[in-house]
């Protein structure tokens, strides 16, 4: 084929083009021809390719410098306030244990290793009824993911005993929530983390539709009419941000409650997680960051959620876990209560969450928890007289006609599990 005749069928394809993408109608034969050489059109095309390939090329550039890893939390993760709090405890009847205090933190961490508190605020009550722990592995591609059970029950005394209540109480009375409930979480892990936000729901239905939804296989009927109301059907489907909202709001239909709660919402993580995963890429992050940031109690800038975002799709789905902290619901003074296992617990918070290069040992906590059926902690107990375990019954209103004596069984102690029964994958 002559350069004449390539240079025609050329033209006619290009025109071709312009027709169908844009309607333009060119004329047959167009007043000015086209004078160009093989090697003058691949030079051309040349050109254009590796205009368009430096463009891409400036932008993802660009996008790179404007994300970032936040900065590591600073400080030994020895909880120094809890050595300050028993210097100046009065002494008290209360039984109290003698562990080992262990060994403090030295500085260093596990490389590429970040820690996140996440919590969602209820725009009801204040209170944060989703509170989480992650550890995101930027070296071994690894996320793990604890949530703390809303009730578990803090060494404070103060008529709100719950953790879910801390970031309230402290937004209530001027302090900053989002510190507080970090202390306090510091307190039950033995580290601070790096970063921590706290989510409204409105910022949580903005982020799921930025995202175009979240598909879920919804377990259950879910209504509720006694305040926000949430209207659900089972079955697989793709939920908006309303939809995604009532469902990791939604527990009076469970038998357990919060724990079964935060089942289905460890269920719709993962979820979401093999979704995006399975896509490679998270639709619109810096929208989805910016909606965050601005609709959050946090730490961490657009940049830094858009950096976690990158970091996060390393992962692989089977790499990406969800856990509870393991625990014993009972009741005080009528009172529904989480008590953390203890023993359990550290194991978990070592093998899952733990930034740094030496264990967190007991001496390194101040945790409520139960053992051989009495309340013990692991530093000086506050309020001892509040802790009366179970419901109160009402005086009956005869006194019985023959008097048993009672025979009272002292609880056998507990032996604590193993060191590493616990292990995270």
């Amino acid at each position: 084929m002559d350069k004449k005749k390539w240079l025609d069928r050329l033209r006619r394809l290009w025109e071709t083009w312009l027709r169908r993408m844009k309607g333009i109608r060119l004329p047959l034969r167009p007043a000015v021809r086209l004078h160009l050489s093989k090697e003058s059109l691949l030079r051309l095309l040349i050109i254009a390719g590796s205009s368009l390939t430096a463009l891409a090329a400036a932008t993802l550039g660009a996008y790179f410098l404007w994300e970032k890893p936040p900065e590591l939390a600073a400080g030994n993760p020895v909880l120094t306030e809890i050595a300050q709090t028993q210097e100046s405890a009065a002494p008290t009847d209360a039984p109290t244990p003698t562990p080992d205090r262990g060994t403090a933190f030295e500085t260093e961490r596990q490389d590429g290793v970040y820690t996140l508190l996440l919590a969602g605020s209820d725009d009801g009550t204040g209170n944060t009824d989703t509170i989480m722990v992650a550890k995101l592995d930027t070296v071994r591609h690894t996320a793990n993911f604890v949530s703390i059970p809303r009730d578990t029950l803090i060494n404070v005394d103060t008529p709100i005993r719950k953790l879910n209540g801390v970031y309230w109480t402290a937004v209530y009375s001027g302090a900053s929530g989002s510190e507080a409930l970090r202390r306090h979480v510091k307190k039950l892990t033995g580290f601070d983390v790096d970063c921590y936000a706290v989510i409204s729901l409105e910022g949580f239905e903005r982020a799921v539709d930025a995202l175009g939804g979240i598909w879920y296989d919804v377990p259950k009927r879910m209504y509720y009419e006694d305040g926000p109301v949430i209207d659900l059907w089972p079955g697989f489907q793709l939920l908006n941000g309303e939809q995604a909202m009532w469902l990791c709001r939604y527990r009076s239909g469970y038998v357990n409650g919060d724990l079964d709660r935060i089942k289905v919402q460890h269920d719709f993580l993962k979820a979401a997680a093999n979704q995006f995963l399975g896509l490679g890429s998270i639709p619109n992050i810096p929208e989805v960051a910016a909606i965050l940031a601005e609709s959050m109690d946090t730490n961490m800038t657009a940049a830094n959620m858009a950096w976690f975002a990158r970091q996060f799709l390393r992962c692989r789905g089977e790499d990406v876990h969800f856990y509870t902290a393991p625990n014993t619901p009972a009741y005080v003074h009528d009172l529904s209560y989480t008590f953390l296992d203890l023993y359990n617990w550290i194991d978990m918070v070592n093998d899952c969450l733990n930034p740094g290069t030496q264990p967190v040992s007991e001496g390194m906590l101040d945790l409520v928890y139960l053992r051989g059926g009495e309340v013990c902690c692991t530093t000086a107990l506050k309020g001892i007289s509040y802790f009366s375990l179970g419901r109160r019954e009402e005086t009956p209103a005869e006194e019985p006609e023959e008097m048993v004596e009672e025979v009272t069984i002292e609880p056998e102690e507990e032996a604590p599990p193993a060191p590493g029964s616990w292990k995270c994958n």
